[in-house]
């Protein structure tokens, strides 16, 4: 375990370009270490998505955009995303709620997106939630996954367009799909 903690501390001083031994001085422990890094990410996420949407009337267009820039925000701190799945196991129940609750609170915009477009008309019957985590999800892929979508040559932007072309136009009632591809 203490190899473990060692690596994590080890990434996280080299993401932040500085050492080990200076990551110490400002956190006590790994958990602490690891909380900052998760909450800088989810930081991102909070401060960018509504600006991202801000102003934007169209319901299809608030979620695409919503979702484009969580993806942006998950390129932004690829190495930390990558992280939080590798170490949130270790966190205690504590910090573990915490970040549950930061989660909830940043995914809040894409889930209300989301249920505007529902709201609209312009989504086939999907739980709005459930369809916000499933982007969610797509979105930290991006992330897990950006070794195979690099090698191919793909942007975070190709990546975006390409799952919003399979990911939600799929879920567009007909109508508000043609209002969109136009």
């Amino acid at each position: 375990m203490r190899t473990c903690a060692f690596e994590s501390s080890e990434f996280v001083a080299k993401s932040a370009g500085v050492s080990v031994g200076l990551l110490y001085k400002y956190f006590s422990d790994k958990e602490q270490i690891l909380l900052a890094a998760i909450t800088r990410v989810l930081g991102a996420f909070r401060d960018r998505v509504p600006q991202a949407i801000e102003g934007i009337d169209d319901p299809v267009v608030r979620v695409t955009e919503a979702f484009a820039e969580f993806c942006r925000a998950v390129d932004d701190h690829r190495h930390a995303v990558v992280l939080t799945y590798r170490e949130s196991r270790s966190l205690s129940r504590e910090g573990l709620a915490d970040i549950q609750r930061q989660e909830l609170e940043t995914l809040g915009p894409l889930v209300d997106a989301v249920r505007g477009a529902a709201d609209s008309g312009d989504l086939r019957e999907v739980p709005p939630e459930l369809f916000a985590y499933d982007l969610l999800v797509l979105a930290h892929t991006w992330a897990l996954k950006h070794w195979y979508f690099h090698a191919r040559g793909l942007s975070v932007d190709e990546y975006v367009e390409q799952q919003v072309r399979t990911v939600v136009l799929g879920a567009l009632t007909d109508a508000a799909r043609s209002r969109v591809e136009r």
